[in-house]
């Protein structure tokens, strides 16, 4: 199976450096290092071959897939070329009113 590529949103990154930031602050650069480690690890090697993993969210209509061993849920949608990352956020967030469409790219 070839895998798709992964294309990470803006919002992504920007949500991604605010949560390591924190991370690092209170658990220290290590601790924050393996955490965004683990977080692509997932995005580039499970969900890029098998973004079907869980079904869409009802509320955002996108796969929402908590990243274990970390507090975040990275929010995907995709297409049979390409895996899109629009999202991450903390796994207690509430998605039901999240707006795929205010993601930047």
């Amino acid at each position: 199976m070839n895998q798709r590529s992964v294309r990470f949103s803006k919002t992504f990154l920007d949500q991604f450096v605010e949560h390591l930031a924190w991370g690092e602050a209170h658990f220290g650069r290590s601790a924050a290092d393996a955490v965004k480690d683990r977080v692509f690890y997932v995005i580039e090697t499970l969900l890029a071959r098998h973004p079907a993993v869980k079904r869409p969210h009802p509320g955002p209509g996108l796969i929402a897939y908590p990243v274990s061993g970390t507090p975040f849920v990275v929010l995907s949608d995709f297409d049979d070329a390409e895996l899109r990352v629009p999202f991450i956020l903390h796994a207690r967030s509430d998605l039901a009113g999240l707006d795929p469409n205010a993601s930047e790219w």
